[in-house]
């Protein structure tokens, strides 16, 4: 018997001596061991719902790298988002379409805004149809600038008109009338799709006006608002004949559901493309590849629709395509607070962007994050920065 304890008295100390040492080689490499300094923090943030699920997919991600951070986003529009950000109650605004010059100035005497792209993400003209020969009209329904211009102006009021039906010619379009869905609220998703109407049509642009969040839709024969793009993409669904944009992940979150499908926009070299993560790519290299503001300046006319809406030798581009940008204050007043929401950015720029592809969400071309990682070392507590 006592030999048996000696033998396992000396297995024990042998496994002791091996553990200590994969333990000092673990926390010896590096990478292994967690440099993590930040104290407890909660980040609340807040706007466009056209990053919600990709933010959703964030959280949850970045939780397991910094489990003593809690990001908290509230996506109640981009106009909710900028409002907050404006009125210093949330860690971080959110918004789909960079501020205006007027929303600029709006900002509290003393601090400067930093515009921070975080994604990009396509706007689709997204349906439901049932078609004249009883079945669903699934995704590829072809539609141009001007087509869907008309249909939001109400002078195209039914499927089978002549203009839906000459860039569709082999599909049976029913005579059912047309239900037209935008946003309730202030939206960058809207201020995407109203930027490339008015690129696209004189009429638009004359009876509308220039792009924005919150557009003054002309009134159609039948005609939804709701709020969020959740509320669009379910006014959508449940209504057949409906049309609406919508941004794309709410539509492949949703993969399966027999009622909600999206069509092709025209480009400028003459085609008709189909959203997925190659050509939305393919679309925010050719319109961010140069002359982006500093984070710290003014954002307003940064559009990648404008940029690329010209161009015919990018045959492949899908042409409605937005960045999305976190706002943010140069000057922290909480060095904790500010501590975490420069690792959040951080994380988000440079090992968070290829989460959404998924979801359609594109990850930043280099360019884009040299840009944005410039930015973040802007970010201050008393006058210093937080990261160096």
């Amino acid at each position: 018997m006592k030999n048996t304890y000696i033998i396992i008295a000396a297995i024990v100390v042998i496994v002791i001596i091996i553990g200590g040492a994969f333990a000092y080689i673990y926390l010896s490499t590096p990478g292994k061991k967690s440099t993590s300094t930040l104290a407890s923090a909660t980040l609340n943030g807040e706007g466009g719902t056209l990053v919600a699920p990709l933010m959703s997919v964030w959280q949850g991600a970045y939780a397991a790298v910094e489990p003593q951070i809690t990001v908290n986003y509230n996506p109640q529009g981009s106009g909710a988002g900028i409002t907050a950000f404006q009125q210093k109650i949330v860690d971080f605004g959110e918004s789909d379409a960079p501020m205006t010059a007027t929303q600029y100035g709006a900002l509290p005497s003393g601090t400067t805004a930093l515009t921070i792209p975080i994604s990009a993400s396509a706007v689709v003209p997204a349906y439901n149809l049932k078609l004249a020969n009883g079945t669903v009209c699934k995704n590829g329904l072809n539609f141009n600038g001007t087509v869907l211009a008309n249909i939001f102006l109400g002078t195209i009021t039914n499927w089978n008109d002549p203009q839906i039906a000459a860039l569709n010619p082999t599909i049976p379009l029913p005579n059912t009338p047309i239900t037209t869905v935008h946003r309730s609220d202030g939206s960058g998703t809207m201020f995407a799709f109203t930027d490339f109407l008015y690129k696209e049509s004189s009429s638009w642009a004359t009876k509308v006006g220039k792009p924005s969040t919150t557009p003054s839709w002309p009134t159609t024969p039948l005609e939804l608002a709701a709020p969020k793009n959740a509320g669009v993409a379910a006014a959508i669904a449940g209504n057949n004949g409906a049309i609406g944009p919508l941004e794309i992940a709410y539509i492949l979150e949703n993969t399966g559901q027999s009622s909600l499908y999206y069509g092709t926009v025209q480009n400028a070299a003459g085609n008709f493309i189909i959203a997925n993560v190659s050509n939305i790519a393919a679309t925010l290299q050719a319109g961010a590849t140069a002359g982006l503001p500093a984070g710290n300046a003014q954002w307003s006319s940064v559009s990648i629709i404008d940029n690329t809406y010209n161009n015919k030798t990018a045959t492949t581009i899908y042409p409605i395509v937005t960045m999305t940008y976190a706002l943010v204050y140069e000057q922290q007043s909480s060095q904790t607070q500010g501590a975490a929401l420069v690792n959040f950015l951080s994380w988000i720029v440079n090992s968070g962007q290829s989460l959404g592809t998924g979801l359609g969400y594109v990850p930043l071309p280099a360019n884009i994050v040299a840009v944005d990682n410039t930015s973040i070392k802007l970010i201050t507590y008393n006058g210093t920065p937080i990261q160096t």
